[in-house]
C-alpha cells in the first residue's frame, strides 16, 4: 500500500471516529439548557467562561494542523510556521474593525 493511500485511510478513519464522538456527545447531552431564555451572546460567554481550556487546546490544534498542511503543500518549515501561526493570529485579530452600523 502506498504511503499516500495509508494517510488517506487513516485520515478517513480519524474523521469518522471524530464525527461519531461528537454525535455521541450531542446525543448524551439530553438537551440540557444551561441558560434558559438566553441570547446567543449569553451562550458564547458561558462557553468561553466554562470551557476556555478546551477552546485554547482546539485553537492550538487547528494552528498546528494548518502549519502541517502548509509544510506538506509548500515545503515550509513546520516549527517556524506553527509558532508564527500561534503567535500572530491573536495579534491580527486586533486589526479587524468591527462595524456596528445598522442598515435600514
Amino acid at each position: 500500500m502506498i504511503t499516500e493511500e495509508k494517510d488517506k485511510t487513516y485520515s478517513t478513519i480519524f474523521l469518522i471516529l471524530s464525527c461519531l464522538i461528537v454525535l455521541y456527545g450531542f446525543g448524551s447531552a439530553n438537551n440540557v439548557n444551561p441558560i434558559p431564555n438566553g441570547s446567543v451572546m449569553d451562550y458564547l460567554y458561558f462557553l468561553v467562561k466554562s470551557y476556555f481550556d478546551f477552546i485554547m487546546i482546539g485553537y492550538v490544534f487547528i494552528c498546528l494542523q494548518i502549519a502541517g498542511y502548509y509544510e506538506l503543500k509548500y515545503k515550509q518549515d513546520y516549527i517556524t510556521l506553527s509558532l508564527l501561526i500561534i503567535s500572530l493570529t491573536p495579534i491580527s485579530l486586533l486589526f479587524i474593525k468591527y462595524n456596528n452600523s445598522k442598515n435600514d
